[in-house]
C-alpha cells in the first residue's frame, strides 16, 4: 500500500488550496468566453483558405485589467507542405493588451502565433526554405464604431515575408429588430526586399478585400447569424481574387 506522510499531505493539501484560490481569483477578476460554428467558406483577406464549410472555435479569457489570451481555429481545404493532402487545421493563439482611452477611444496591441495542423517546412528552388508558423503583431485604434487597425509580420514564413503589413479600417453600425452591419476594407504593402523562390512580389501595395454584411442574435438560443459579401482584390503577384458570398453560424457561451 501506498502511504502519505503528513509532510506530503501538508504540502499536497498547500497546492490543491494555492490553486483553487487562484482559479477563484480568475473567475473574479476575469471573464471567460468562446465560440463554435461553422462558415459556408473560410476567406481571409480576400484569400481562399476553405472553399467548403470550416468549423471554426475560438476561447478568450479577458482580465479586467486589460489584458487576454485566446486561441482560434479553423478547418482548412489544403495543406501548406503537402499538396496530397486536401485538408488542414490553422491553429491561432494570442495575447493581447487593450484599454479605453477616453469615452470614445479605444486601443488594442495583439501578438498572434498561426501554427498549423501538419507544420513542417516548404522548400523551394535554390535549397530556399520557409516555416509554415508565422508570427504578427497588431495594433488596432477604436474611435466609436469605427476602428482602424495595422498588422506586421514578424518573420519569414511560407505565405509571406517578415515586414509585410496589412491595413484594415472597419464600422459597425445598430440595425432595428437587432441586425447589426458590418463593413469593412483591407489593404497590404508587401515588403519585397526579402522576395526569395518561395515568395514572389509583383506589386508593391494591393487592396486584398472589401466586406459588407449583416449579423444577427438569434433571441435566447446564444447563436449569430451571418451573411457577408466579400469584393475580392489582388494578390502580392498582382492576381485577382474572387468575390464572395459567404454564410455563416456561431454559438457563443
Amino acid at each position: 500500500m501506498f502511504a502519505l506522510s503528513s509532510k506530503k499531505i501538508l504540502v499536497l493539501s498547500l497546492i490543491l488550496t494555492s490553486s483553487s484560490v487562484f482559479a477563484e481569483n480568475l473567475v473574479e477578476h476575469g471573464v471567460l468566453t468562446g465560440d463554435i460554428g461553422l462558415v459556408s467558406q473560410y476567406i481571409y483577406r480576400g484569400s481562399v483558405e476553405n472553399d467548403g464549410i470550416a468549423m471554426q472555435a475560438g476561447l478568450k479569457y479577458a482580465h479586467q485589467n486589460g489584458f487576454s489570451v485566446g486561441y482560434w481555429g479553423s478547418t482548412l481545404d489544403y495543406d501548406a507542405t503537402d499538396a496530397m493532402r486536401d485538408h488542414g487545421f490553422e491553429h491561432d493563439l494570442y495575447i493581447a493588451y487593450a484599454q479605453k482611452m477616453h469615452q470614445n477611444w479605444a486601443y488594442k496591441i495583439q501578438a498572434t502565433s498561426y501554427i498549423y495542423q501538419y507544420g513542417g517546412t516548404v522548400t523551394g528552388e535554390n535549397a530556399d526554405q520557409r516555416k509554415t508558423t508565422a508570427f504578427d503583431v497588431l495594433g488596432e485604434l477604436a474611435y466609436k464604431d469605427f476602428t482602424f487597425g495595422m498588422v506586421v509580420l514578424l518573420a519569414d514564413a511560407s505565405f509571406g515575408n517578415a515586414g509585410d503589413v496589412y491595413l484594415s479600417a472597419a464600422y459597425s453600425y445598430a440595425l432595428p429588430q437587432d441586425f447589426l452591419l458590418n463593413t469593412s476594407v483591407g489593404a497590404s504593402v508587401y515588403n519585397s526586399h526579402r522576395d526569395d523562390s518561395i515568395i514572389q512580389t509583383r506589386k508593391d501595395f494591393t487592396f486584398n478585400e472589401a466586406k459588407i454584411g449583416v449579423s444577427k442574435n438569434l433571441q435566447n438560443t446564444g447563436v449569430t447569424a451571418s451573411l457577408d459579401y466579400i469584393v475580392g482584390g489582388e494578390n502580392r503577384l498582382g492576381e485577382d481574387y474572387d468575390n464572395h458570398v459567404v454564410l455563416g453560424l456561431k454559438y457563443n457561451f
